[in-house]
């Protein structure tokens, strides 16, 4: 490759795509010729961000150093002496008969496969710096809601919480938590545009997330018992996975009702039902009077 050619380097910022240039191309900075396309931009919350890039070539005056250090120095000729030692080896080793080899083989002991040694798992750890930015982005949304409230942010592992507290958590939590769950899936995606770990991002407000779970408990052992009476389908309207989740926990030991999940995108329902119904009453009854209506036209 001609030292004289023009790379495309990028990076978050300049600095950085200059020490990928020097990494890349083995100079330093100042023997460099150096031109920005793009300064690079930081975006809104880490979002619609731009790289740096720069077109970079080796300096004239710098090249012709560089060339003599990366030529390889030729290889010696070898000497007649040892071509004949080379040629005599090679003759040997035909003469090797096959059956030697086998035998030569057999005869050595069965080397035994190293133990394999398990890697202990290391905890995962949360950057410091993922902490931060959430909980600044938290409370700079809620600002712009003209919500601003106390925020902070606690980690276990890959599992990392924002609590939201004060005298708006009451707004923040309407709609039975949509709101929240807004909130949540616009953090997780400003978060996980900055960085690469596969932290789990969770948002609650006062103790919401946990009066939540409980109130789904106790609705969705109610409907299971209202079913097994009158045998009627129930439904839990307009559920998120997590909420889904914990009406399908609370059921699952039941044998008398079934339960399972109807609908599309991140909100569906959870249709409770016995057995052997699959919650299609509706059509049923459809089917029945329209066998009605046959009827009465024949008649």
């Amino acid at each position: 490759m001609p030292l004289r050619k023009k790379l495309e380097f990028e990076g978050k910022d300049i600095a950085e795509a200059i020490s990928k240039a020097c990494k890349t191309l083995k100079v330093s900075q100042e023997n460099l010729d150096i031109e920005v396309l793009k300064t690079g931009t930081s975006g809104i919350f880490g979002l619609l961000k731009q790289k740096a890039r720069l077109r970079v070539a080796v300096k004239k005056e710098y090249g012709g150093k560089v060339e003599e250090k990366v030529q390889k120095k030729p290889a010696r000729a070898k000497s007649g002496k040892a071509k004949t030692v080379e040629k005599k080896t090679v003759e040997k080793k035909k003469e090797t008969p096959a059956k030697e080899k086998k035998k030569a083989a057999a005869s050595k002991p069965a080397e035994k496969a190293p133990d394999v040694v398990q890697e202990s798992k290391i905890d995962f750890v949360v950057d410091e710096n993922l902490l931060t930015d959430v909980k600044s982005d938290v409370g700079r949304i809620l600002e712009l809601m003209n919500y601003p409230s106390e925020v902070t942010v606690s980690s276990d592992k890959e599992n990392v919480t924002a609590q939201i507290k004060g005298s708006y958590v009451k707004e923040i939590v309407e709609q039975n938590g949509k709101v929240l769950d807004s909130l949540q899936y616009l953090l997780r995606k400003i978060i996980g545009k900055k960085y690469s770990e596969k932290a789990i991002i969770s948002l609650d407000a006062g103790d919401f997330r946990a009066n939540r779970i409980e109130e789904l408990k106790n609705l969705g052992i109610k409907l299971a018992a209202e079913v097994k009476q009158n045998g009627k389908t129930k439904s839990i309207p307009s559920l998120n996975p997590s909420e889904r989740r914990v009406v399908h926990l609370a059921l699952q030991d039941d044998k008398d009702v079934r339960s399972r999940s109807v609908g599309e995108g991140l909100f569906k329902k959870v249709l409770i039902y016995r057995p052997g119904s699959k919650g299609k009453k509706g059509p049923a009854r459809r089917r029945k009077s329209s066998k009605k209506k046959s009827s009465t036209k024949t008649e």
